[in-house]
């Protein structure tokens, strides 16, 4: 079973991607910004991550360009899952394994987990 880290300031955002990627057969934990997700990537060492853009504290760019600094972690597949059209996101898109804007298909995103995570074993 992989590991996943859902990483959204919205409760309701992050208990139904537990709820729907549980039911996929995925180990989920959950962050409520980026700087409290770096600590659980730490101590789960998950194998893909899904964030959002705007968050508290830390948002979602850079969270993606703190774990693509760390040797450990720069290969870690990130999906962004944002609402907000933001033209950053564009521009650093390489960041990102794949970028979903809100509301996306739920299908969508299990279908872009399970390839993202096929591919890095």
């Amino acid at each position: 079973m992989a590991t996943l880290v859902v990483v959204d300031d919205e409760s309701l955002v992050t208990d139904f991607l537990t709820f729907l990627l549980e039911g996929e057969g995925y180990a989920v934990h959950v962050a409520s910004n980026g700087r409290q997700a770096l600590e659980v990537i730490s101590q789960v060492r998950p194998a893909l991550i899904i964030t959002d853009l705007m968050m508290p504290v830390m948002p979602g760019l850079e969270l993606a360009r703190t774990l693509r600094k760390s040797a450990e972690f720069s290969h870690l597949p990130i999906i962004l899952c944002s609402s907000v059209s933001d033209s950053v996101a564009q521009q650093e898109q390489h960041l990102f394994t794949a970028m979903l804007r809100k509301p996306y298909p739920p299908a969508g995103l299990v279908t872009l987990v399970n390839q993202s995570i096929g591919a890095t074993g």
